[in-house]
């Protein structure tokens, strides 16, 4: 109970090492309690590179407040080193020592557990048809800025001023009752084009809601 009263940080990090990734952004939405070694622990695996080889600055959007790195030995919470719950704490990923961050090497056939420990991905209801391994994949990697969110939630691509319409598909697929109701859903290929079957095109983006490895669809 008491963790779940506990308030949430949300970290807004972006990586100014590259020319390639200093437009993203990523995001970690920590308890308050959340030592500052593992802040650095969890912004390492997300972005991919070796712990210990950047530094966090602060930042307020793009322009930065303070070029002080933020000290990933001490022993304080986030909480206490003037992080804000309820709010969007900007940060900075910068060189270390003037030398660029490692990126953490890709080992083929292996699955790191405590990344698959940390990965929270929506889990069907007791009694619906399925099974964790439709939503934690065991090559999920946290390397790619185009990979899946840590929260193991998919987004739909913005298609020209259709966020109502990725609002309402969105809270149709948080809804179970109503996913599982339309996946029983057979389609009769003989009496409808698939093309124009509305619940066809539904079922099938609702499966790539669910298992689509990227960062929206």
């Amino acid at each position: 109970e008491s963790a779940a009263e506990e308030p949430r940080v949300l970290c807004i990090i972006q990586d100014t090492t590259n020319s390639k990734t200093v437009n993203e952004r990523v995001t970690l939405n920590l308890p308050a309690s959340t030592p500052l070694k593992r802040l650095f622990e969890d912004v390492a695996s997300k972005v991919g590179y070796v712990n210990g080889t950047f530094d966090l600055v602060w930042g307020n959007g793009d322009n930065v407040a303070d070029m002080t790195p933020i000290d990933q030995n001490s022993d304080k919470t986030i909480l206490d080193a003037g992080f804000e719950p309820g709010k969007k704490n900007f940060l900075h990923l910068t060189d270390k020592d003037g030398e660029q961050p490692h990126v953490m090497p890709e080992e083929s056939g292996t699955t790191d557990d405590s990344v698959q420990d940390r990965f929270i991905g929506p889990l069907p209801r007791e009694g619906s048809v399925g099974c964790t391994n439709d939503y934690v994949s065991q090559s999920y990697s946290y390397s790619s800025v185009l990979s899946k969110s840590e929260t193991g939630y998919v987004g739909l691509v913005n298609q020209a001023m259709t966020c109502y319409l990725n609002s309402l598909l969105q809270t149709l697929f948080m809804t179970p009752e109503f996913r599982n109701a339309l996946y029983k859903w057979e389609f009769e290929e003989s009496e409808e084009d698939p093309v124009t079957s509305i619940p066809y095109q539904l079922q099938r983006l609702f499966v790539l809601l669910q298992t689509s490895k990227k960062r929206a669809i």
